[in-house]
């Protein structure tokens, strides 16, 4: 098998193992027999468990940041709500489809390993910096009200990692009214307009 078939073929079956077992139940040993691999297969690959993991979250900030497109404004293109909701659709199907990956995130046991405690701090913050861009942007764009980004992306961030972890326990979730949901939320919170007014 082609070294980089073989490296992802790890990668798939550390995957799944991380999710049943928890990062700190799982041992090397775990993934070789998973892998049908030699130990000193694994090692040509990985320096040990936590750098696998950490080319884990690599693949999920990649995968994430691939689906994620700049919105654009403007004659010609799609509406921007419109272009939002593309962009969610995307990232939603992506966390469906790698349940593994989801689950290894959000029920990452704390206190452990405080080194592996700080690499899943660091994949957060890159998200939440990822959301701030996109706020800032639109804020220059004027599709986004003056706000204080680096809060407001923690607290998108925040509700995307519950909802995520909602569907994560659902069998077969429907995502274009979650989408709706989320959108209806993130541009319009939950108050009534006609009570309330925010400055």
């Amino acid at each position: 098998m082609e070294r980089h078939a073989r490296r992802a073929q790890v990668l798939c079956h550390a995957k799944r193992i991380f999710a049943r077992k928890g990062y700190h139940r799982t041992n090397v040993a775990d993934i070789i027999a998973r892998a049908r691999i030699a130990r000193g297969t694994f090692y040509l690959y990985f320096q040990n468990k936590k750098d696998l993991f950490e080319e884990l979250l690599e693949q999920v900030l990649g995968e994430l940041t691939d689906r994620i497109q700049r919105i654009r404004p403007g004659p010609g293109e799609a509406d921007p709500v419109d272009q939002l909701r593309a962009n969610l659709t995307r990232v939603l199907r992506y966390v469906l489809a790698e349940r593994e990956l989801t689950d290894i995130l959000l029920n990452h046991s704390r206190g452990f390993d405080h080194e592996l405690d700080d690499k899943i701090q660091e994949f957060y913050d890159r998200i939440a910096a990822l959301i701030k861009r996109s706020l800032d942007l639109g804020i220059e764009m004027n599709l986004v009200r003056d706000s204080d980004t680096r809060v407001t992306s923690y607290a998108i961030l925040g509700g995307i990692k519950e909802v995520i972890g909602m569907l994560s326990r659902s069998d077969d979730p429907d995502i274009a009214a979650l989408v709706e949901e989320i959108l209806g939320f993130g541009l319009s919170g939950v108050a009534r307009p006609e009570l309330f007014k925010f400055t």
